[in-house]
């Protein structure tokens, strides 16, 4: 393995293992690895690119975590040649307002929340956080007449964001606004889409009476150009007002 060409700048601002990702997606691109070649190991990588093997092993999870590597236990670490990720670019979704307006439904802000604390488990590791640093969090319930769907969205403390640039209820599209508040381009969103039953918290929101309703969950991790990792957000909406539709292009 030959890492000369490759440079770490360790007094850039974009975090060293941002770098360490774009280096081993270099990597994966070109031969023997991009025929399957068994990667380096963390140690190997390390000492080649003279950074600790803590920020390599943060590299290589977020690498699994956008399916481009997977690890064989016993094997090592391989290119995920049989990558059937889905990608969807955000600038061709539809938002949950725009899909109000389609149906000639004005969308009504129910709750409209942002606060400072602790992401939850799923969210620490989605987003690579430490367990003592605290995030932006933003939750709202939306609907028509009535709560359709309740969102918590988390950013990731990188982006320095504050409460304070959440807190005008106006923002019609979160992503957009965060375009132009942070001048970055979000470009990838990683998504896991499930059914089932809501938790007590969830039906108090979505205002579910009964024992017999599920709820359709959204999570998105979303990333910008750069492959940073800007927010992660889980949606629960209503199972009987809402259907995905899925296209999907080979």
């Amino acid at each position: 393995m030959d890492l000369s060409n490759y440079n770490i700048d360790k007094k850039s601002k974009t975090p060293l293992y941002f770098q360490v990702e774009e280096v081993i997606s270099s990597m994966l691109s070109k031969e023997p690895y991009s025929l399957g070649e068994k990667l380096p190991n963390e140690l190997e990588i390390s000492k080649k690119l003279n950074i600790s093997r803590n920020t390599v092993r943060k590299a290589m999870y977020g690498l699994i975590n956008k399916n481009l590597i997977i690890r064989k236990k016993n094997r090592g670490t391989f290119k995920n040649i049989d990558n059937k990720q889905i990608k969807a670019e955000l600038n061709n979704w539809h938002s949950f307002n725009e899909d109000m307006k389609q149906k000639n439904r004005e969308y009504k802000n129910f709750m409209y929340k942002t606060s400072t604390c602790r992401a939850p488990l799923e969210t620490m590791q989605k987003l690579d956080l430490d367990p003592n640093q605290k995030v932006i969090k933003l939750a709202r319930v939306k609907g028509y007449l009535e709560p359709e769907l309740y969102v918590e969205s988390y950013f990731h403390p990188d982006l320095n964001l504050t409460e304070s640039d959440l807190k005008s209820k106006t923002i019609m599209k979160l992503y957009y606004f965060l375009e132009k508040k942070l001048d970055i381009e979000i470009v990838l969103s990683q998504e896991e889409i499930l059914a089932e039953m809501p938790s007590d918290t969830i039906k108090k929101y979505l205002h579910i009476k009964d024992n017999r309703t599920p709820v359709i969950i959204r999570k998105m991790l979303v990333y910008d150009k750069n492959h940073r990792k800007i927010a992660h957000s889980i949606g629960y909406y209503l199972s009987n007002r809402f259907v995905f539709n899925l296209n999907i292009s080979r």
